[in-house]
């Protein structure tokens, strides 16, 4: 059995965002991590990172929920029978 995620939402994190103006700044994005395996069966991490503040919050959840219900779309049915993913639709 593969290793399953304990969430599949995905998190608000502030990234680095520095200007000529204001050097401390930061974006409040969404993001979505998981892990696949290659072809030489090692792991490879890919990420999805949408802007709150360019998308929209609601835009920005969105994909990036969709990204993970994506990369996880052959384990949903135990997930969602473990508890950890709501069964809220999105389409």
């Amino acid at each position: 059995m593969t290793r399953l995620p304990h969430s599949v939402e995905p998190k608000i994190v502030h990234k680095p965002n520095p200007t000529l103006d204001d050097p401390d700044n930061r974006d409040t994005c969404y993001i979505a991590k998981w892990r696949e395996f290659n072809d030489a069966g090692e792991y490879k991490y890919k990420t999805v990172v949408r802007s709150i503040n360019k998308y929209g919050k609601l835009a920005a959840y969105m994909q990036t929920k969709k990204a993970l219900l994506d990369a996880h779309k052959d384990n949903l049915e135990i997930l969602t029978f473990m508890g950890r993913l709501n069964s809220i639709d999105l389409k």
